[in-house]
């Protein structure tokens, strides 16, 4: 007896970092032939009709620009944008014939209009930080109560999931802080990394750089401010490193130019995965990012798997990617000091910098390889295919 594929619809917001994570998916879902996948990316191809949705939904201030622009609740708005989308690309779906197995949310907000549907057809919600999480990264009071209907949201999300997959511990613990009658199904998943991208050759031909070459110091970025640029250019000269390294900068933030500091190339409109891309993680010997707020760090995973140690800051779910002082260096947000000290460490120590990079790798493979994250997320779908919905 033969069984058909397991039909499975996979939802991405397509936003921001998002975009780079459905494609992903697409990956993933294609490694398994039991499984066939429709894909839907709300960023791709918007007809009139949901630009003139995305315009009168998302009107005013973009979430977290003023405190008391909270009132008017823009990140609810945003992400309510995201759910009444998504419910309105299922049902043409739905009624053009097409009937799913399995829905795979990404992230929550995704799922926000199709409540009813996840009572009907069980559904996969994946995340990469919780509304408590977020909301702790704006300043306290009126700024934070643009997450609380999210947050309600959410929970009502995550209860009518069969699955619920977090990128991180840091996620999967505070959503079960909230809802530990969950624990049965929050299953923690890295995002997988397509290892075959990073030549594991790059590590030798940096290992035989000759002493007297510049050492190589990579930053990708795109919101400049936040990612910690500004606090990067101050270590940068205070440490005099052009004498000895050049910097990369990757971002397409306005305003920032090679002369902000000596040493300096700033490389606009790369794309990731492209050859641009890999060429200069090829070239790089380290990767620094000294970010104030970050939901996972894609990019700590892309620098392990090119074989580079990392400088990361010491928050949220960094610290499950980057083992300080084994594959690279955590220092605190805004502390100057320290990330003058971690990049005077890598960028004098060519043998530290070679040992680093090559455990970041082992590491990454280990962890984050499509097979094993294939495998996993498979067995998810048909499990909460074969169960159904959970019960009310």
């Amino acid at each position: 007896m033969t069984h058909r594929p397991l039909r499975a619809l996979f939802v991405n917001s397509g936003i921001l970092g998002h975009a780079s994570v459905a494609r992903l998916f697409q990956r993933v879902a294609d490694q398994d032939a039991a499984i066939d996948a429709t894909h839907v990316d709300l960023s791709a191809e918007l007809t009139s009709a949901e630009r003139v949705l995305r315009r009168v939904m998302c009107a005013g201030p973009a979430p977290g620009s003023f405190a008391a622009a909270s009132l008017a609740l823009p990140r609810f708005r945003h992400e309510l944008h995201a759910g009444v989308q998504a419910a309105r690309r299922i049902h043409a779906l739905e009624g053009a014939g097409e009937a799913f197995d399995v829905i795979h949310f990404h992230t929550q907000a995704t799922a926000y209009g199709s409540l009813g549907r996840m009572r009907r057809v069980p559904s996969v919600v994946s995340i990469d930080t919780t509304q408590r999480l977020a909301s702790a990264e704006v300043p306290a009071g009126l700024a934070r109560l643009d997450y609380a209907p999210n947050a309600a949201m959410d929970r009502r999300v995550f209860r009518a999931a069969a699955a619920v997959t977090a990128t991180s511990r840091w996620a999967a613990d505070d959503l079960l802080r909230d809802q530990p009658a969950l624990a049965d199904r929050v299953h923690v998943m890295p995002y997988p990394v397509p290892l075959e991208g990073f030549d594991a050759g790059w590590m030798d031909e940096r290992a035989a750089r000759g002493a007297d070459e510049p050492v190589r110091v990579l930053f990708i970025g795109g919101d400049w401010e936040r990612k910690g640029g500004p606090a990067l250019l101050d270590a940068w000269r205070a440490g005099e490193f052009a004498e000895r390294a050049r910097l990369d900068v990757v971002t397409d933030w306005p305003g920032v130019k090679p002369l902000d500091a000596g040493g300096l190339s700033v490389h606009r409109g790369i794309r990731a995965y492209t050859p641009a891309w890999f060429e200069l993680w090829r070239r790089a010997d380290v990767f620094v990012l000294p970010t104030r707020g970050e939901a996972f760090g894609m990019v700590f995973q892309e620098a392990a798997a090119a074989g580079v140690p990392a400088i990361g800051t010491r928050i949220n779910a960094i610290p499950e990617i980057v083992q300080h002082g084994a594959t690279g260096l955590l220092v605190a947000p805004d502390d100057p000091a320290a990330l003058l000290d971690a990049l005077r460490r890598l960028a004098g120590d060519a043998a530290l910098r070679t040992r680093m990079g090559r455990a970041a790798r082992a590491r990454i493979e280990q962890i984050a390889s499509f097979d094993r994250y294939a495998a996993r997320l498979g067995a998810l779908l048909r499990q909460a295919a074969e169960r159904g919905p959970p019960r009310a």
